[in-house]
């Protein structure tokens, strides 16, 4: 599943620091940063690899601490979607741009691929209804091996 955005980074960045405004919460450039290379990221990045790459982009000097705190954050307001994988002792991150969408996940190389399926949405909304829950939001993590892999 590709990023069809229609949105700008420009755009994105005014909602952000707009939502920070509205939350009391002054922004920081390396919030900036976190987002600007979670938007250009056609992948889920660890919180290790984001550092690097922000380091590698701005040249800034940062810490992990200083990640995993604005990816708590960022997550806590949506902003973020974090996925836990099998296996890995820490989440994967994207951005949450894109509409709702589950994941399949190589066992071997630790490729994602994005997906979407309209039947298997309402048939999960379904199971939830048969058993008495108003379902909020999920996450389905479906895991295998790659056509590379194979």
């Amino acid at each position: 599943m590709k990023k069809d955005l229609t949105i700008s980074y420009d755009e994105f960045m005014l909602k952000f620091k707009d939502t920070m405004k509205s939350l009391g919460l002054n922004n920081s450039v390396q919030r900036e940063y976190v987002l600007k290379v979670l938007f250009k990221s056609d992948t889920h990045l660890s919180a290790d690899a984001l550092l690097f790459e922000v380091k590698k982009e701005y040249e800034v000097t940062m810490g992990i601490a200083t990640v995993y705190r604005i990816l708590n954050l960022l997550e806590e307001l949506h902003i973020v979607n974090g996925i836990l994988i099998d296996g890995n002792e820490s989440k994967v991150y994207e951005l949450n741009l894109v509409s709702h969408h589950d994941h399949m996940v190589c066992t071997q190389c630790n490729k994602i691929v994005e997906f979407y399926d309209a039947e298997l949405e309402k048939l999960q909304e379904n199971v939830a209804l048969s058993n008495g829950f108003t379902l909020k939001s999920h996450n389905m993590l479906l895991y295998g091996i790659c056509n590379e892999c194979q």
